[in-house]
């Protein structure tokens, strides 16, 4: 074992005299290379004590950190830059460049605030919400996560109140508030049941009806509540309705309850069967014309 061990400790001498650069890289091996990128951190502190925070800024961005001598006062010096640049922003409620800023100081507390303040400006807007829930998730900051997801709840019951308005204009259309609802409750992972009840509800409401537009308004409703067999019903009876019409000769409306049903070849064919019959009615009517106002001309004398 003793021997081993002095076998081992000789090679691994061997391989540090033969390659002392795989021990101690220099990453910066030009002399001008680390002059210049020090001769820039310089400029970029005297900028700051200046008062020229975002020339300082824009100055220690250029630096080339591998060739400096002292990267942690370089690095120190950008996340203070940031720090101010983000308090400028912030005092001028610019909220999002503020958020920005504040990331690169690594100030987490501080783009925290951010995000609330920024919910708090645009309470109803989905997209920023979403970023803030994102943002705190990736924090694992689990209590402003809830925070949001609550907020968001809230936002459901809105939207939902709002679809009630909705449902009760004459066009009973009011998917766009259920949409609405249904991506507040993905965001606040809860309520999408509920959201799908109402759409159930609306469906049986449109379903009632005989009227092309609310059949197919029932249609909208019962596949955005994932109920296929209720889906199924409305389409059984817009068949129905569509053989009605089309036993009373009335091809459009009957083509228009097939693609309903779902049933495009059926409606197809009774458009152009009704089409077919619509030129013989008026070939008829013509030649119906015609013979009227022969006979009238021979009564005339023309």
């Amino acid at each position: 074992m003793a021997q081993a061990r002095r076998v081992g400790c000789m090679v691994l001498f061997a391989l540090s005299a033969l390659a002392p650069g795989a021990w101690a890289d220099d990453l910066c091996p030009d002399k001008a290379d680390k002059n210049r990128a020090n001769e820039q951190f310089k400029q970029a502190e005297e900028l700051e004590r200046g008062g020229r925070a975002r020339d300082a800024y824009s100055a220690a961005e250029k630096v080339n950190s591998e060739c400096l001598a002292n990267y942690p006062a370089w690095d120190t010096l950008k996340k203070r830059l940031a720090k101010t640049l983000a308090g400028e922003e912030e005092k001028k409620s610019r909220f999002p460049e503020a958020f920005d800023w504040y990331e690169r100081a690594h100030s987490i507390a501080d783009a925290g605030r951010m995000q609330r303040k920024l919910v708090e400006a645009k309470p109803d807007d989905l997209n920023t919400v979403a970023n803030a829930i994102e943002y705190f998730a990736r924090q694992q900051d689990s209590a402003q996560e809830q925070a949001m997801r609550a907020h968001a709840l809230k936002n459901v019951e809105k939207a939902l109140a709002a679809e009630d308005r909705q449902f009760a204009s004459a066009t009973k259309d009011s998917m766009p508030s259920l949409d609405l609802a249904m991506n507040w409750a993905r965001q606040a992972k809860a309520g999408e049941g509920r959201v799908r009840e109402r759409a159930e509800k609306r469906g049986d409401s449109a379903a009632m009806e005989d009227g092309r537009s609310f059949l197919e308004k029932a249609l909208t409703y019962y596949r955005f509540a994932e109920k296929p067999d209720k889906e199924k019903k409305v389409r059984d009876k817009a068949r129905t309705l569509a053989e009605r019409a089309a036993s009373k000769g009335e091809g459009a409306r009957a083509a228009g309850y097939y693609n309903i049903a779902g049933d495009s070849e059926k409606a197809s064919a009774t458009i152009t069967q009704h089409e077919a019959q619509a030129q013989q009615a008026e070939e008829a009517r013509k030649k119906s014309f015609k013979k009227d106002q022969d006979k009238l001309e021979k009564e005339l004398g023309f």
